[in-house]
């Protein structure tokens, strides 16, 4: 049997593989990919075996590994955790000298500085409008409204939630079932521009908890499991390890830092990172 070890397991995936090993929760292969294997958990979470290059993130287990390490997992095998070792498939991975990384950064301090953070918004703001990639909710930040439907839709939906932002709870609710789901993939656009709505409600809204859970109530049922499960993740503040680095180099006003964490968060999926960066940017 193939084996591998784990160099780093995120606070709610090591909570929810302790359940597992415990026998209170079940697990089942989700969805397999190149660079990552996700698996279900007993109520919807998430526990993602990911390459090194894909790094530290909500739900991840980042194993030592190469592309090719998940094939021949299929989605629907059962998965155990027996002692420090997690079998699914043909593939055993030792968990037990990972360490535990926190995916919620320290929003009480970001807050404190969040007058530093807005100073250097307007270069992310410029830096991610540079380099936008077609098609990406990053669209909605330019001064000429889209004409493409989805976009069209999005930014009808996105001023809701502006509406919704300061108080209009009728909006909020609208703004959030209109871009709940809101274009393709695994992580429709929409949601992720939500996900980015909410890493920027924990800076700047005087009730973070409230209106991330609005947010997330709204659009989980519209959704699909996996998105689902990084709204759940943004409610709670939790974001993955390029954010972390994007929001200590805004805190330290370095410009060349901020541009190569934007850069990072850009090149996630065909438009994902875009679209997040969009919703943290679009209520500022």
């Amino acid at each position: 049997m193939p084996q591998t070890i784990a160099r780093s397991i995120s606070r709610p995936a090591r909570e929810r593989l302790r359940r597992l090993q415990a026998g209170h929760s079940t697990a089942r292969v989700l969805a397999v990919f190149e660079r990552a294997c996700d698996l279900l958990t007993t109520g919807g979470g998430i526990v993602a075996l990911t390459l090194p290059e894909i790094g530290d993130g909500p739900f991840n287990v980042v194993v030592d590994g190469a592309a090719g390490i998940f094939a021949g997992i299929e989605p629907g095998l059962p998965v155990t955790v027996e002692g420090m070792q997690l079998r699914v498939g043909g593939l055993r991975v030792d968990l037990e000298n990972a360490s535990t990384w926190e995916p919620r950064p320290d929003w009480e301090r970001l807050c404190s500085q969040r007058a530093t953070i807005s100073a250097r918004l307007p270069l992310l703001r410029a830096l991610c409008l540079r380099q936008a990639s077609t098609g990406s909710f990053l669209s909605l930040l330019k001064s000429s409204p889209p004409n493409e439907i989805v976009l069209s839709t999005a930014q009808a939906a996105a001023d809701a939630l502006r509406e919704g932002w300061v108080g209009d709870a009728e909006q909020l609710q609208a703004g959030a079932s209109g871009l709940a789901g809101l274009g393709s993939g695994l992580t429709p656009s929409g949601d992720d521009f939500l996900s980015g709505v909410m890493l920027w409600a924990w800076l700047a809204h005087p009730a973070p908890p409230s209106f991330c859970q609005t947010l997330a109530t709204a659009t989980i049922p519209r959704t699909t499991t996996l998105s689902a499960a990084f709204l759940r993740a943004a409610a709670r503040g939790e974001c993955s390890a390029p954010w972390h680095t994007l929001l200590a180099a805004l805190n330290a006003g370095r410009d060349a830092e901020i541009a190569t964490a934007a850069q990072e968060i850009l090149a996630h999926g065909a438009t994902s990172g875009a679209d997040s960066l969009a919703g943290f940017l679009y209520l500022f």
